[in-house]
């Protein structure tokens, strides 16, 4: 009797050791598993809107180009990404946009008139920056090239960081040779800030703003360049 009872209890103790590994070994979170999410999360998106601001720091150490942009998208196509952009903190600042619906998509820029495109493709455009590809081509993988986000080389999770205010997952790899870094909210899967080196020259952007899954209007997607480039009349002018 004593030997039964005392094997009843071995065999508990094996079941309950069996079960913490278990679902410890589940419990384990790999960058690959939460890029992976974070694609879903994204493609997932019915709509999607956040303000981009982007620093770039010269290999000197200087600071360097900055950019401030906002992006709309809403499933299944329309979208526009709005942007003004400086060289150097000293610079005149350059405007450009893409926007595009079922029927159109088209770019313009303050120094290139409205141009037509067949389609919105940011890899190629000859427009704004990387910081401008990442999370659009993420919501629309058509926008993009063969190489985004998700797809970091060799990523590895290596910490956990409350940015802004939002509890982010760190993941670390390579973006087609150069280092980069993601900050991933642990609840949502969305990007909160991305940081990388190009060849000396370092580059910061942050995500601000994020909405998903909200009405955005259709007026948001019909810009109007003439509008923005008339410079405004003043009573002295009338």
């Amino acid at each position: 009797m004593k030997r039964s009872f005392l094997l009843l209890v071995c065999l508990a103790a094996v079941t309950f050791v069996g079960a913490r590994i278990s679902r410890g070994q589940s419990d384990v979170i790999s960058a690959d598993s939460l890029l992976k999410q974070m694609e879903a999360a994204y493609a997932a998106a019915k709509s999607y809107r956040d303000t981009i601001s982007v620093r770039f720091r010269n290999p000197d150490g200087g600071e360097g180009a900055q950019a401030e942009c906002k992006v709309w998208f809403v499933r299944p196509d329309d979208f526009r990404i709005d942007g003004q952009s400086r060289r150097a903190p000293d610079a005149p600042p350059k405007r450009e946009v893409i926007w595009a619906n079922a029927a159109t998509a088209r770019s313009w820029s303050t120094t290139n008139p409205v141009t037509m495109r067949s389609k919105v493709q940011l890899a190629g455009s000859k427009m704004f920056g990387t910081y401008a590809y990442h999370i659009p081509t993420l919501l629309e993988a058509s926008y993009g090239g063969p190489h985004r986000l998700h797809q970091l080389e060799q990523p590895t999770l290596v910490g956990e960081e409350n940015f802004e205010g939002v509890e982010c997952y760190r993941i670390r790899g390579d973006w087609q040779g150069d280092p980069y870094e993601v900050w991933l909210g642990k609840t949502d899967f969305l990007v909160r800030k991305i940081t990388a080196y190009y060849k000396g020259y370092g580059m910061e952007e942050i995500h601000r703003d994020i909405a998903i899954n909200e009405v955005i209007s259709k007026e948001t997607f019909e810009f109007a360049p003439e509008n923005e480039a008339a410079p405004q009349k003043t009573k002295a002018s009338k």
